[in-house]
């Protein structure tokens, strides 16, 4: 279909050579959240019906997320334009995914239409973790949205649909939704940091980013258990490890 470049994996590990400062804490941490209990729940899954809350959920972050990329690009100043067709292509190849999603759910009988994904209330998690794209959308601060939103959370986004996809085929209910996602988030995660600088991990600057991207992990991981009712907030120091998860 694809919107997306073929996966040029030689570039992706030189990238994550030359970016080790900030790609190795990005990998540990989101190598840490697939550990956590949300997982067991995919693995444990029997019955697509019990994805319902957690579609509902994932149907917001998923309409949400376009608009936030749209507003990064509406906000570009004049000397970040080469940064332009960047943001544009992630907010196109994004655009209709949360239609393919509330079609899979009415195919399925998640949902019965639109008014009911609307009616749902959505967790204050799931608000923080797209509130946190919006914040840097307005900030127009190029490194810290790549480090943040394409690196981290496509990262952790890659990670759920590699394990949600195959678990919706096993069930019978596989779909393009969550197929494209696959592969659209792998070409998302790490590719952006062709457009940041090389720092130090112990710089001033290297350790904003290096945090501005393990905050986007938790949020995420904040987000996703709040999907089937656990609340749970994991804090990672600046070497992606994990120093505390707090469980309410």
């Amino acid at each position: 279909m694809s919107l997306y470049e073929e996966i040029d994996y030689k570039k992706l590990e030189r990238l994550e050579v030359k970016h080790s400062w900030i790609v190795e804490p990005i990998y540990k941490a989101s190598t840490y959240v697939k550990s956590m209990p949300f997982y067991d729940w995919i693995e444990n899954l029997n019955d697509i019906q019990d994805f319902r809350d957690a579609g509902c959920q994932l149907y917001y972050h998923s309409d949400t997320f376009p608009k936030v990329m749209g507003l990064m690009l509406a906000l570009t100043p004049l000397e970040e334009t080469l940064m332009m067709p960047f943001y544009a292509k992630h907010a196109y190849g994004e655009a209709d995914h949360s239609k393919m999603l509330l079609d899979w759910m009415i195919k399925h009988n998640l949902v019965k239409d639109y008014q009911e994904v609307r009616d749902v209330i959505i967790t204050k998690e799931t608000n923080a973790c797209v509130n946190y794209a919006y914040q840097m959308a307005i900030e127009q601060d190029r490194e810290k949205w790549l480090v943040g939103l394409n690196s981290g959370i496509e990262r952790c986004s890659n990670d759920f649909f590699k394990a949600i996809a195959p678990k919706m085929h096993k069930l019978g209910a596989g779909d393009e939704y969550f197929d494209v996602h696959v592969e659209a988030d792998e070409h998302h995660s790490i590719i952006g940091l062709d457009y940041i600088e090389q720092y130090e991990a112990d710089s001033t600057r290297g350790k904003i980013l290096i945090a501005k991207a393990l905050e986007g992990i938790e949020l995420w991981a904040s987000m996703i258990h709040s999907w089937i009712g656990i609340s749970t907030y994991p804090k990672f120091n600046l070497k992606g490890e994990i120093i505390k998860d707090i469980k309410c």
